[in-house]
């Protein structure tokens, strides 16, 4: 498998850079070598074509799966809910890998997805196509890997073919067991486990990319995730402005209380800027829009096979630019959103039912689902001060071997407007690590130039 690979690449990167036929006896010989080099000249390649990426490297035991958060209340899309481990943060076991070994995934999901949305704050879509990202995950060492490939996104009826084409590379670092850093490719949006308001779950489909750092921790009383997506760079003369997101989710667990519930405080921080010095611009606008959430849950165990979870959080929403650059309606806002979760423990069949009601005064929110806002994403002249929404979400996933499928539907009732916007979706993910090689100590200095 590791020659039919290296002759693959070596094709590609022959025609790709014109390598005469001295070059590629030297690759050929260099990648049989060392495999490795061939998937960093790849990357390299492939980061060169200026475009960027979609989640992050790493991490767990490749013929496992798990749901990311099954006690998490907002119940947030399958894309999230069927996430195989290797995916999430290397302190969910990332030792479970072995060292100096090469990975291989040809990690592929495909979507159903209809948002029926009729009310004056945005509208729906449709959406049928899928996902292809084969990439390389090697373990450098026990504290470290790098992740390289190519992310693929296309829709059914777009003539484009391929929507997105964009490079998959991104070093993480475990200096201490609870901290992880990630540089590069970092985890779609949705990952960071933010409450809808505040990340609209739609953006997995029209803007699931983010580069930039993160830095996660996990510890017995607090796990957080901080991360900054530099989403548009400028260059002297750009015509268009710099924009960058900072987020800072955290969730701190109190001590058991009584009959063991476990209790939850979430802390959670995002900030969206726009501005630059150097573009060429006629509107300078510099402006910072700032939201935050805190509050209170609980999950209540029963029997070992329901899971209820009442949660209670408030939201807050500040424009933080100059007076002279306040470009939306409100300086100012808030909004709470009660919920009950119910759910089962179930891994193979795992389902969730959810329900809330939404109070928002004057609230906006930079990356949130305009479902929630008090303005309109299509109409700028529009405002609604108040909103009020109940909401309702069911989801239900199966899980087999390396295969999962999942149907959701969730519902949003406007009580001012006497109206209801509806979604639903279905979803069909494969993902596995193919082990390709482990390298013997006695190759390091065959590879030392690589730094590793």
């Amino acid at each position: 498998m590791q020659s039919i690979i290296c002759k693959i690449i070596l094709i590609f990167i022959s025609q790709s850079v014109g390598a005469n036929c001295s070059n590629a006896f030297f690759f050929e010989y260099t990648m049989k070598r060392s495999f490795l080099f061939s998937i960093l000249f790849l990357s390299t390649l492939l980061s060169h074509a200026g475009v960027r990426s979609l989640y992050e490297p790493t991490a767990l035991s490749p013929n496992q799966f798990v749901i990311a958060d099954p006690c998490k209340i907002d119940s947030i899309p399958l894309t999230v809910m069927i996430v195989p481990q290797y995916m999430l943060p290397l302190y969910y076991g990332y030792e479970t890998e072995e060292n100096r070994t090469l990975y291989f995934s040809p990690h592929t999901t495909t979507f159903v997805r209809d948002a029926e949305y009729f009310l004056p704050y945005t509208k729906g879509y449709t959406a049928l196509g899928f996902i292809f990202e084969p990439s390389f995950l090697y373990k450098i060492n026990e504290k470290a890997s790098i992740r390289a490939g190519i992310h693929l996104m296309a829709f059914a009826g777009d003539h484009k073919t391929i929507r997105n084409i964009s490079p998959i590379l991104s070093l993480t670092f475990q200096p201490v067991r609870w901290l992880t850093l990630t540089g590069g490719t970092l985890g779609s949006g949705i990952y960071h486990d933010l409450y809808e308001p505040m990340y609209d779950y739609d953006r997995f489909f029209y803007d699931n990319q983010e580069m930039g750092l993160s830095a996660r921790t996990n510890t017995k009383y607090w796990d957080s995730d901080m991360w900054c997506n530099w989403e548009d760079f400028i260059i002297p003369g750009s015509d268009f402005q710099e924009r960058f997101t900072f987020g800072w989710r955290n969730d701190f667990h109190a001590p058991k209380i009584a009959h063991k519930v476990p209790i939850n405080i979430p802390f959670h921080l995002m900030m969206n800027h726009r501005g630059g010095q150097i573009d060429a611009v006629e509107d300078t606008c510099i402006e910072t829009l700032m939201n935050i959430a805190t509050g209170i849950n609980a999950d209540i165990t029963i029997k070992n096979k329901i899971i209820i979870t009442p949660d209670i959080p408030f939201f807050f929403f500040s424009n933080r630019s100059n007076e002279e650059h306040i470009h939306t309606h409100y300086q100012n806002g808030y909004g709470i959103y009660p919920q009950v979760c119910v759910q089962n423990t179930g891994i193979k069949h795992h389902w969730k039912v959810n329900a809330g009601y939404w109070y928002g005064n004057k609230f906006i929110s930079g990356r949130g689902s305009y479902l929630f806002q008090s303005r309109s994403y299509f109409d700028e002249a529009f405002e609604r001060q108040y909103r009020h929404l109940i909401t309702g979400k069911v989801s239900y996933i199966y899980h087999y071997k390396k295969f999962s499928f999942g149907g959701e539907f969730q519902l949003y009732y406007d009580t001012d407007e006497a109206s209801t916007d509806i979604s639903a979706g279905i979803y069909m993910r494969f993902e596995q690590l193919f082990k390709i090689h482990t390298f013997k100590e006695n190759e390091k200095e065959k590879i030392g130039f690589l730094g590793l």
